[in-house]
């Protein structure tokens, strides 16, 4: 019934439009650069407070048409550039000039504010941060979050492994919750996005979840964002307080990134090629223990162990397992193409791009396939429509990583095999034994498979009715719907004649897993806007309809018949199937008032249902508040200076299920088929509800000498109530757990950001920015017992959640240094074990610093991360140590058991703190050497009117005194808390590329 009223709806709207002529006068012009004189193509030319807008084209004219016979200001923007405004009187229709000024740090962009709205940065009343164009793809990555990285103030962006395809998780402004979704919101183009990360089923032969922590999230899992191609993106706006992304309701606690990809402008067809060739290369290795001779082999393992594998008395034969496994360098490249143009009416944009990065590791890469088309037009002067579609193909093999209970992934297999085992290939070409563990890491990259293969098709659309314009009111009606469905498919084969396949007595396994996923929005907006005599105030209201459907089906065969790869070629097959549907339903209103472009007053309200919670049909209310004030000239000539604070509510959703427990069939006692509760059930409280966030930031910001330095601080407080957490049922009750919301946490931090251009010369300019991030949180309190949850327990750590304490620490198994008193009384000498915090995964602070320097046709682009503090539980070294092959182990020290370097050897649960180390460290993100090859040699020779060759490197070099592979890992993947766990991931890699950029 919803659906028809809206249908009615935005016919009838569409009927009023349409019907309406477009009247009044025509305005032409010309818009250049001030600095100098050339013509601006794309600026927005508007009239303020109105719905008139056009474009500028290539030689830097526009026309615009349906002026009101009145006074008006136009109001020209271009993102890069200062606004630029003239009054036209009665009657006048041009030709008027204006040059524009060039805005290095973006300082009058329109921001999202609401569904619907958007205000000037220079007004907003709370921190967003926002990357566009020019600072994308200066080196390729394969995900959009690791372009990121580095340069958003409060965003923890982690890469969890190093495989291909990406594998990244986005915190903004640290914990928010326990147990619920720690992603950000993504919207594309209107469209609310899937991030969902989806298990591959390598669990089946590594047996990760078979251990301590039974979670099927250590597959090394890649999280959907990453499909989306960088190259298509315009801008992005990352919301990260409560009073700006609440405006999305209850799922916009973890904050909200909105991307807006490229458009036509008006002018003639413009094309744009990008030709890049390059290669990864492994950056860094754990290195391996050196036998000195035989007898140092025969005191470690069996006598006679050191002879048997060409070891004399004098050395050992050495084999860097590590290069043999990750030393590759294959040719990578990525060709993408764009078209734009159009009039002021009609405008379109189409891409495509084909991306191949070959992997350091055989049967391992990367690839993108997709093509973007983008339309926008107008159909007299009150009716905007515009379409967006999208479709992709990217196809990830990343190879078997991560923890093992099987000892079959690379690195856990390397951790037990010492460096003079030889694992090449016979002459015949079949691979050697493992003597020391029944796998081998070689023939397994060689001769197994784990592809995740996805198609994507995204499209929205959106359409502007002008309702009713006048000279002082303007209201319109925003329709916007979006269409996000993928197909993901994880095949993984592992052949009958892998050294560990026999294992299990079942030689031969494929794993098959197909996920359809769907997601549909809808949102309804009216926006009414009244301009009066120094005052604006635009008044939102609207509905959002949301519907997400997942169903995953996985199916493991073993014991495969001929060695054939297809699923039902097996003796034993194993079927699963889950189902996930959610569907949310949301009201927003909001007022904005300007008054003097120096006061902006914000006020709002959002109201959601879902089906997630235990009462579909309940509304819970996130309210918002804003408040910001400029003084301009405050702080000298050409300067400006803005306070503000905010405050806000929002969201975050139970997980689909939590409602409920799955039932398990079975035989019951009369023989007939049935269900019951399964082992280890869950069910949730009968008022389970979202978690809620409230949040209150204040700051300020202002620039000095005409923009030419910029600032801004930001400190902000959260606390998060209703924390979804788990508790333990007596047997009686038929269920081991219950999901129930309980409990709180308290997160502040502060942000800070600045820019500068110290030189700006026609020929010479350097433009420097830098960011900074910390953030503390706490757990204000428990409804339930303290308990610990994630990790592998306390005898290798595990995380620990009580009331004033933080929830990112790690606990495990420690031996005292120094006496400690226990309440009672008791002291405990130096040397006793005991239970304590070792570490915490949340860093001391983040800093990014950028810089572009431009001479003349030669630029030079750097980006630097640094993390500082941080913990992470090295897990690798600790199975190295107890495969003694680490490479820090020495032999015996003579009339002494103890050893060099070496930190233990007995077993599991003995000192876990000795694994704990720092995470903090220092990476060169990107560097990029650019020359500007434009001019009349190109156009002679590739007919284009410009061109640029590039050399760039991602992850150069790291300054880290780590002992793992890379400070940024984590096993488990996506997680609220839970990171920062090393387990034989896959190795990290830097990159070069050179690139050829054409504009014809």
């Amino acid at each position: 019934m919803q659906s028809r009223w809206c249908l009615i709806v935005l016919l009838l709207l569409a009927v009023l439009a349409g019907t309406a002529r477009a009247q009044g006068r025509t305005v032409t012009g010309t818009v250049t650069d001030s600095s100098n004189g050339s013509p601006l193509a794309g600026v927005t030319v508007s009239v303020q407070g109105g719905l008139q807008s056009a474009q500028s084209r290539d030689n830097g004219g526009f026309v615009l048409a349906g002026i009101p016979d009145q006074d008006v200001t136009l109001v020209f923007r271009l993102i890069g550039y200062k606004r630029g405004e003239i009054r036209i009187g009665v009657g006048e229709s041009g030709p008027v000039t204006i040059g524009l000024t060039r805005d290095p740090f973006k300082l009058e962009e329109v921001v999202v504010t609401g569904q619907a709205t958007g205000q000037e940065r220079r007004l907003l009343a709370n921190a967003v941060s926002t990357v566009d164009a020019e600072d994308l793809n200066n080196t390729p990555t394969p995900s959009l979050e690791q372009q990121l990285q580095g340069k958003v103030a409060g965003a923890d962006i982690q890469t969890n492994s190093g495989a291909p395809g990406g594998g990244v998780q986005v915190r903004l402004r640290g914990v928010t919750s326990i147990n619920a979704p720690a992603e950000p919101l993504y919207i594309v183009d209107g469209v609310i996005m899937s991030d969902v990360a989806i298990p591959s089923n390598q669990n089946a032969v590594t047996g990760a979840s078979q251990g301590s922590n039974p979670t099927v999230n250590q597959d090394a899992q890649v999280n959907r964002i990453a499909d989306i191609n960088p190259e298509d993106i315009e801008r992005i706006e990352v919301l990260k307080g409560a009073s700006a992304s609440s405006i999305y309701g209850v799922r916009a606690s973890n904050g909200v990134v909105i991307i807006t990809t490229k458009k036509g402008k008006a002018g003639r067809t413009q094309v744009n090629l990008s030709q890049r060739f390059g290669f990864f290369g492994l950056s860094n290795t754990i290195g391996e223990r050196v036998f000195a001779n035989a007898a140092a082999v025969d005191a470690t393992y069996s006598p006679g162990t050191g002879a048997a594998n060409g070891c004399t008395a004098t050395a050992c034969p050495f084999f860097d397992h590590e290069q043999e496994l990750a030393g590759n360098k294959p040719l990578s490249f990525e060709t993408s193409a764009n078209v734009s143009g159009g009039d002021d009416n009609t405008r379109y944009f189409a891409s495509g791009i084909v991306k191949h990065d070959g992997g350091i590791i055989d049967n391992t890469g990367f690839g993108r396939q997709g093509v973007r088309i983008n339309l926008d037009q107008k159909l007299g002067s009150r009716v905007k429509l515009s379409l967006n579609t999208n479709v992709l193909h990217t196809k990830a093999s990343r190879g078997l990583t991560n923890n093992d209970n099987t000892t079959t992934s690379y690195y856990v297999v390397f951790a037990f095999t010492p460096s003079f085992a030889d694992l090449t290939q016979n002459s015949d070409g079949s691979f050697k034994n493992n003597p020391f563990v029944p796998s081998n890491p070689l023939q397994t990259a060689a001769l197994s498979t784990n592809d995740e293969d996805v198609w994507r098709f995204v499209s929205g659309a959106n359409a502007e009715f002008q309702l009713v314009q006048s000279q002082s009111q303007s209201l319109k009606f925003i329709a916007n719907g979006g269409l996000d469905f993928f197909n993901q498919k994880n095949s993984l084969f592992f052949p009958p004649e892998l050294q560990f396949e026999p294992n299990d007595g079942l030689p031969g396994t494929s794993l098959l897993t197909k996920a359809d996923n769907l997601n549909l929005n809808l949102f309804g907006t009216l926006v009414h806007t009244y301009t009066g005599s120094g005052f604006t105030a635009t008044t939102s209201a609207g509905v959002q309809h949301e519907r997400r459907n997942l169903d995953i089906n996985r199916t493991t065969s073993r014991d495969l018949v001929g060695g054939q790869s297809n699923i039902n070629a097996a003796v034993n097959i194993a079927v699963d199937e889950k189902r996930n549907l959610i569907k949310n339903l949301g009201y927003f209103a909001q007022e904005e008032v300007v008054i003097n472009d120096r006061l902006l007053l914000t006020a709002g309200v959002r109201a959601d249902q879902s089906s997630a919670n235990a009462d579909a049909t309940q509304l819970f209310w996130y309210p918002k508040a804003a408040a910001s004030y400029r003084f301009p000239g405050l702080l000298g000539n050409g300067s400006d200076f803005k306070l503000r604070a905010a405050y806000g509510q929002s969201g975050n959703e139970p997980d689909y299920g939590q409602i409920f427990t799955e039932l398990a069939p079975t035989l019951n006692v009369g023989g007939f088929p049935g269900l019951v509760v399964s082992t280890g059930a869950t069910t949730g409280a009968a008022d389970l509800r979202p978690e809620r966030m409230k949040e209150i930031e204040g700051g300020f910001d202002g620039s000095l000498a005409n923009g030419k330095l910029n600032f801004e601080l930001t400190g902000y407080r959260k606390n998060v109530s209703d924390l979804l957490l788990q508790r333990n049922l007596p047997q009686s009750s038929g269920f081991n757990q219950e999901i129930l919301n309980g409990g709180s946490l308290r997160t502040q931090g502060l942000e800070a950001a600045i820019g500068v251009q110290p030189i700006d010369h026609r020929n010479f300019s350097v433009l420097l920015r830098t960011t900074f991030s910390m953030s503390r949180s706490k757990i204000t309190s428990l409804n339930i017992p303290p308990f610990t949850q994630g990790g592998f327990g306390t005898s290798i750590g595990t995380f620990k959640f009580e009331p004033d304490s933080s929830p990112t620490r790690i606990v495990g198994n420690d031996t005292l240094t120094a006496p400690l008193k226990l309440p009672d009384g008791t002291v405990l000498p130096v040397g006793s074990s005991v239970v304590r915090q070792v570490g915490d995964v949340n860093p001391d602070f983040r800093m990014g610093f950028s810089g572009d320097v431009n001479m003349s046709r030669l630029s030079l682009h750097f980006l630097f991360d640094w993390q500082k503090g941080s913990s992470i539980l090295n897990l690798t070294k600790l199975l190295y140590d107890l495969g003694s092959v680490s490479p820090d182990f020495a032999d015996p020290i003579a009339g002494s058991t103890q050893t060099v370097g070496q930190r233990r050897l007995a077993g599991f649960g003995e000192v876990t703190g000795n694994y704990v180390e720092s995470a903090s460290f220092l990476k060169l993100r990107e560097v990029t050497l650019s020359y500007d090859l434009s001019g009349r040699t190109t156009r002679g020779i590739f007919g284009s009117r410009s061109a640029r060759i590039s050399l760039s490197a991602r992850n150069l070099f790291t300054v880290t005194n780590y002992d793992g592979l890379d400070p940024e890992v984590s096993n488990f993947g996506n997680q609220a808390i839970f990171r920062n766990i090393d387990v034989a991931p896959f190795p990290p890699s830097r990159s070069f590329w050179l690139s050829i950029d054409l504009g014809l």
